[in-house]
């Protein structure tokens, strides 16, 4: 049997979280044993508990560079000297470098590390964007495979050299076959309404500077002001949670623009709602759009690359970003233009099944992992 530890930097349970609980679920029990570390507390720590994956705490974890990644580099150290693992799998960026470099510091025998898109982002400073491209660059070398969920990363990084080719594998992101089967219910049951009195556009997302929430909710207020037939729903927590609820509040629309918060339940909102939104700065390969494509929504988004694969001109509409007038524009007219958005929803369900497959993301997965024993071979 197999002993594979997923390193994850935050406990939160949000898309690069629930990304390790999908995939470590689908493994063989009798194959592998499964581990699972990051920072204690959370979420995410009770989903894999309950689960029965074993867990080893990592108090040290801090997303901020600091010099407790010394103390979290020493601590996955030992971990990976006493627990002997033979496959350790790191996910996102600085979890990425501190794993990598501990597993190989012990002579594991295969590292791979998923690609939850890239530090080094537009906006960034120069000397930024080259430090965190060195660092990405460096922890690739550290590694057997280094896996995107996506193409455009994978293309992207190979053109700035920081991964070799013969590593890069892009692999898509999918969800367990009950819950696909579950949402795809959802979208089955879908009718369209002419006589529907609202048009609900909601979101799952983290209120965070990446989701691009402050330009979002304020779209979403200018564009209710303009059609009161026009409702959001957008569930999550985050740093600019607050900040948003008062954006609402000052454009006196609590009852048209609705933030919640967070609900674990996302299949018994995504019924309520006729379109999807994604407004984000930068993606990897968001759950939260496959979720809703798979439930029968059209889709809303920035025009960035990673949501271009998913969403193309027959399941949504993609907006540039920093450019909000024409999206201002569009949402308030959506009520008007329902019919359309409903055969969006019912393209935007079959393109991902084609495109993100449970069954598809294990077998690349598993074929990864089973190359454990010549990886270990070579390194001898």
């Amino acid at each position: 049997m197999k002993k594979i530890l997923h390193l994850q930097l935050l406990p939160l349970l949000t898309g690069v979280q629930n990304f390790s609980l999908h995939l470590l679920s689908g493994l063989p029990p009798d194959e592998y044993e499964i581990w699972v570390a990051s920072k204690p507390g959370g979420e995410f720590v009770d989903a894999v508990l309950a689960r029965g994956f074993h867990y080893l705490p990592v108090a040290s974890l801090r997303r901020e560079i600091s010099l407790w990644d010394f103390v979290a580099l020493v601590k996955l150290i030992l971990l990976m000297r006493r627990y002997r693992f033979d496959i350790v799998h790191t996910n996102t960026s600085k979890a990425g470098i501190l794993g990598r470099l501990a597993a190989r510091l012990c002579g594991v025998p295969l590292i791979i590390h998923t690609a939850h898109g890239v530090s080094f982002q537009e906006g960034q400073s120069r000397l930024t964007q080259k430090l965190f491209q060195a660092a990405e660059k460096f922890g690739n070398q550290l590694c057997d495979w280094v896996v995107f969920v996506n193409n455009s990363d994978r293309e992207r990084c190979l053109a700035l050299g920081l991964v070799s080719p013969e590593k890069a594998v892009s692999v898509y992101n999918a969800i367990p076959v009950d819950y696909a089967d579950r949402l795809s219910g959802i979208a089955a049951a879908r009718r369209y309404d002419p006589h529907k009195p609202d048009f609900v556009i909601g979101s799952t997302l983290r209120f965070s500077e990446q989701k691009n929430v402050i330009d979002l909710v304020s779209s979403a207020c200018r564009a209710c002001s303009r059609n009161p037939r026009l409702r959001f729903i957008l569930l999550g927590e985050g740093e600019l949670l607050g900040l948003c609820r008062r954006i609402v509040a000052s454009h006196r629309l609590n009852d048209q623009v609705l933030l919640p918060g967070w609900d674990l339940g996302v299949d018994k909102w995504l019924p309520q709602f006729d379109a999807f939104i994604l407004y984000s700065r930068w993606e990897a390969q968001p759950f939260s759009i496959i979720e809703a494509m798979y439930s029968g929504l059209a889709v809303v988004g920035s025009d960035i690359p990673s949501i271009r694969e998913l969403v193309d001109q027959d399941s949504g509409w993609l907006f540039p970003l920093d450019d909000l007038p024409p999206l201002i524009d569009f949402l308030a007219g959506l009520p008007d233009r329902a019919k359309d958005v409903f055969a969006a929803g019912e393209q935007a369900a079959a393109r991902i099944r084609r495109l993100c497959d449970y069954r598809q993301m294990m077998d690349g997965y598993l074929r990864l992992y089973e190359r454990q024993s010549a990886s270990s071979e070579e390194r001898l």
